[in-house]
């Protein structure tokens, strides 16, 4: 007896369907570009305030990144970021996601036609800062979704089940008729399975291109995955061999 068939595909965004990895120099690490840009003198404490701020910039829904960087610069050395400094925070800060946003492989775009052609509604869920989305309006991947939710503007982030639950009411599409696509990243894979997702899947091709994750931390996100593949070529046969038992 073959499985209801699915309605909805829900996607994280980048090292899901974009990758910011393919663009950046060697070496660069940009909580310490941006700490030599800014003459900051303490460049590890930086470095630690920049990852552990990230979800504060995911959901805040008005304050821009640059704000966080001029606010940290005033509390730690007691000045303000210049009006050039600000520049230098705002390119920094998102321009290797302007790339991979504006540049999606042509291979992506035609996965996610075929999805659409087929009669699933498309939803975008992202962890992300209103610097990484700026370009999102002009990017070819942005007419392919029904429904797009980004954690700055909603003002809570995933693996939260309320992230889960706004997209997938936008969509009006149940959980249990819908496929979770993601990375892995910020615990989102557990987080979709006890949403009540019908199928969760680790997209593992970027982040094993670009070997920004250890092998335990990959293997860890496989065990949290129904499945994992490595393209999103490879999503539209799952679906249908999961639909008909084809799969355990």
């Amino acid at each position: 007896m073959k499985r209801e068939p699915f309605e909805a595909v829900v996607f994280d965004l980048f090292h899901t369907l974009v990758d910011p990895e393919s663009y950046r120099p060697e070496g660069f690490r940009r909580a310490y570009v941006l700490a030599e840009a800014l003459g900051v003198q303490d460049v590890e404490g930086f470095a630690r305030w920049w990852k552990e701020n990230e979800k504060d910039r995911h959901v805040h829904k008005s304050k821009k990144v640059a704000d966080f960087v001029d606010d940290y610069l005033w509390e730690t050395e007691g000045r303000r970021c210049t009006a050039g400094e600000l520049e230098d925070v705002d390119r920094i800060s998102g321009d290797l996601q302007d790339h991979a946003i504006l540049n999606p492989a042509p291979d992506v775009l035609h996965a996610l036609k075929d999805l659409k052609d087929s009669g699933l509604r498309l939803g975008l869920l992202s962890n992300i800062d209103e610097r990484e989305a700026r370009h999102w309006v002009r990017s070819p991947l942005a007419p392919l979704f029904d429904v797009v939710r980004f954690s700055f503007v909603m003002g809570y982030s995933k693996p939260s089940m309320e992230a889960y639950l706004s997209v997938l009411d936008g969509l009006g599409v149940p959980a249990a008729r819908s496929v979770y696509v993601g990375d892995g990243g910020h615990e989102e894979l557990s987080g979709a399975e006890k949403a009540g997702f019908g199928l969760v899947v680790f997209m593992k091709g970027f982040i094993l291109r670009s070997g920004i994750r250890g092998p335990a931390i990959v293997r860890k996100q496989e065990r949290e995955a129904d499945f994992a593949i490595r393209g999103v070529g490879e999503l539209r046969s799952l679906i249908i061999a999961f639909e008909q038992q084809k799969m355990p």
